[in-house]
């Protein structure tokens, strides 16, 4: 099961090789399952997808050291399904959520956490708090992109437009649904899409999410220096730690 992952057998060997590294220690701050998953959509065949916020040294951090932002996905295959990994440092997490990316918004809410801690349970809290209508930019790439990945499998297939969509436009639908909930009622939901979406039926949906955009009582951009504190306070939080066991 999801929640039974054991973390040694997660596929993220650049994160584990950090954490032992003199002096360039990495640590997980929580792991969070997202992609079909996430949204109860998932098949026998579905990759498994998480996605690990770390932090970095802050004393490396104030020393000027470069440290990676992110780590590269890897997948690889495991008893019980193919593990899709990637991680976030998590100050590119909260960087991203000020600019209301649809990618952080999911990483920081998914209902599915794996490895738990207060820490992500109080992130989650504070981008609720702090839903925007800038958010509507990013969900809405998000959608086309993926209506286009679709079309453009369809199109591959010889099927067009009229043949049975697949995963694309069922992917397409949830961001819709995902940024109309969020923006009309200022609440994040993760609703799945069972059913195949056809062409009009998105095209309807990208207008209700226009609509819904126009007419969003939600403020234009979140509060930034709460992120930003809360971000401090877990730099600090993290010295005080490291300076512990000195």
């Amino acid at each position: 099961m999801i929640e039974q992952i054991d973390f040694e057998d997660l596929p993220i060997s650049e994160l584990k090789a950090a954490k032992t590294a003199k002096g360039k220690g990495m640590k997980i701050l929580y792991i969070s399952c997202v992609g079909s998953h996430m949204w109860r959509m998932e098949s026998k065949e579905s990759d498994i997808d998480l996605v690990m916020i770390y932090t970095v040294s802050t004393r490396r951090i104030l020393r000027g050291e470069k440290f990676p932002a992110a780590i590269r996905q890897e997948m690889a295959a495991k008893e019980g399904g193919i593990y899709d990994t990637l991680g976030w440092e998590i100050g590119h997490l909260i960087d991203l959520l000020i600019k209301g990316n649809i990618n952080a918004i999911w990483y920081a809410t998914s209902p599915l956490v794996i490895m738990p801690s207060a820490l992500q349970e109080e992130l989650s809290a504070l981008v609720q708090a702090n839903l925007c209508r800038e958010s509507y930019h990013s969900i809405k790439g998000m959608a086309e992109s993926q209506i286009k990945s679709e079309t453009g499998q369809l199109k591959l297939s010889g099927a067009g437009l009229a043949g049975r969509p697949g995963k694309g436009y069922r992917t397409a639908l949830r961001s819709i649904n995902f940024g109309i909930e969020l923006l009309r009622e200022a609440r994040i939901s993760y609703e799945p899409v069972m059913h195949d979406p056809t062409p009009e039926e998105l095209k309807e949906g990208m207008n209700q999410l226009d609509e819904a955009y126009r007419q969003s009582m939600l403020p234009d951009l979140p509060d930034e220096d709460q992120f930003r504190d809360f971000l401090l306070g877990q730099r600090l939080k993290e010295m005080d730690e490291d300076a512990g066991k000195d």
